[in-house]
């Protein structure tokens, strides 16, 4: 409905990626059609849809890399390719009869919560103007590309890539190519880089751990057993368990912990032959504080004669190359920026006002926390995907959307039946949830270093959940609507 030029909702979604598309979907499902989805980009996917970078793939097998409710037996790898998870949800979107819920090109500037209308007043970049009861942000933490704060990399003449943001059709072929940053993206992308340019330098900061991927292609049998519920849920249910069981590896003093180190340590040794580049590969912090590599390339691309791995510090960047602090300047012509997103300004670009006018980003001074990463108070009929503390680094972030969303969803529903005006949870219970989640994360081992999980400031760590996907589970079908106050 449109009135005073003001479109209204019962709900709007931000962002068209998994999270985002989950919500429209189980909302469809819940019988609330009255939904739109506000994506910047011009196609659904997110993270998805922004690197396409070469060789982009997700780190999880990808039987749990599908809805609960969807799957999909028509994977063509155990760890799928970008473009593939891509045309899966698009897939999704037609199928559960979302697309025509989507408006591309629609990039949200402002998002004001009205007290006496118990109502969200969104604006968009392109002045469309929505009036709202509920208002979802799934946008997730892998949104905003984080150029690295180098001098001189505005003055760069050559071409500037980032993985998030890359152009579909560079051809690299010849060039001399440098990579900035040895994490899990540039892990994926170094490899098919290597192959095409004539030299290419990887700038390393700080050597991570890397693991064996153990991906293979999948056939004609494994496409028809995955066409088979029974078989296909078994699947699924034993990936769910084995991954479960490889976050006991980041438990100090387990047989877990102690089988991956020596694995690392195998992987290292088996794949780089020359003892110089090996101890300049050997990471100094421990396993699992900062995000694991699974990588069966990114070794064996490091030993080619073309390429380079530098550890010296980068002390600017001069028009047409790189200069570290050991006074040397190495030319180039294109430059790549792997150095990931900005998991701790969530919602950066967004101003979002809750009640008495008090602003997202007040809220969040000392780092981002939410009630089970999904509500926060202050902020009514407002939800969550993947907001702070849900994110996971030994499992699909797959099984923290789904239970978020029906959590979302059933606190929506609870104002509805009820004829309330808003829903919003109990400061107490905010404060006590997330005091005891970083009390468990400071004897974590994500509390030993610096890494994207951390706040700079105060070395919260705030995207991780630090247990086992079952207490996440646990914890929101728990959940007690006493945990939340209504209007």
């Amino acid at each position: 409905m449109t009135r005073g030029g003001v479109t209204r909702h019962e709900v709007v979604i931000l962002g068209a990626g998994m999270s985002g598309l989950c919500m429209a979907v189980q909302l469809r499902r819940a019988g609330i059609e009255d939904l739109v989805i506000l994506e910047k980009q011009p196609g659904l996917g997110g993270t998805w849809w922004d690197n396409r970078y070469p060789g982009a793939h997700v780190d999880v097998p990808a039987p749990v890399y599908s809805f609960s409710f969807a799957p999909n037996p028509d994977w063509q790898r155990r760890f799928a390719s970008a473009p593939e998870i891509q045309a899966y949800m698009q897939k999704v979107a037609e199928r559960f009869g979302v697309l025509p819920h989507i408006r591309f090109g629609e990039r949200v500037v402002h998002a004001m919560f009205d007290t006496d209308r118990g109502r969200w007043q969104i604006a968009t970049e392109q002045g469309e103007r929505l009036d709202a009861r509920f208002f979802v942000c799934s946008t997730g933490p892998l949104s905003q590309p984080r150029w690295p704060d180098i001098d001189g990399l505005d003055r760069f003449t050559g071409r500037r890539l980032h993985s998030a943001r890359w152009e579909v059709n560079a051809d690299l072929s010849g060039q001399r190519v440098a990579v900035i940053g040895t994490g899990s993206t540039a892990s994926q992308l170094v490899a098919p880089i290597a192959r095409q340019a004539e030299r290419l330098h990887v700038f390393q900061r700080t050597a991570n751990w890397v693991m064996p991927r153990l991906d293979r292609r999948y056939n004609g049998v494994d496409r028809w057993l995955a066409r088979q519920p029974v078989w296909a849920r078994v699947v699924r249910a034993a990936w769910v368990a084995a991954l479960e069981m490889g976050r006991r590896g980041f438990d100090e003093g387990t047989f877990a912990r102690r089988a991956m180190l020596a694995t690392a340590a195998r992987h290292l040794q088996r794949q780089v032959a020359d003892p110089r580049l090996r101890e300049m590969l050997r990471p100094p912090y421990p396993l699992g504080c900062k995000r694991i590599i699974y990588s069966n390339d990114f070794y064996p691309a490091l030993t080619r004669p073309n390429v380079e791995l530098v550890t010296d510090p980068i002390r600017r960047i001069t028009p047409t190359g790189i200069v570290t602090d050991d006074g040397r300047e190495r030319p180039i012509d294109t430059l790549v920026c792997a150095t990931g997103f900005d998991t701790v300004h969530l919602l950066a670009s967004l101003s979002v006002t809750g009640l008495g006018g008090r602003t997202l980003r007040q809220a969040w001074a000392e780092g981002p926390a939410a009630y089970r990463g999904i509500t926060v108070p202050g902020f009514p009929n407002f939800f969550l995907m993947l907001g702070p503390n849900t994110a996971t680094g030994h499992t699909s972030t797959l099984l923290f959307i789904e239970p978020g969303v029906d959590h979302a969803i059933a606190c929506m529903q609870a104002v509805r039946s009820g004829r309330h005006r808003w829903v919003q949870v109990r400061e107490a219970i905010f404060r006590q949830h997330n005091d005891e989640l970083q009390r468990r994360l400071a004897g974590s081992v994500w509390a030993q270093c610096r890494s994207w999980y951390r706040m700079d400031s105060n070395g919260r760590v705030v995207a991780l959940f630090p247990g086992y996907t079952r207490e996440y589970v646990r914890g929101l079908r728990r959940g007690d609507m006493a945990d939340y106050e209504f209007a």
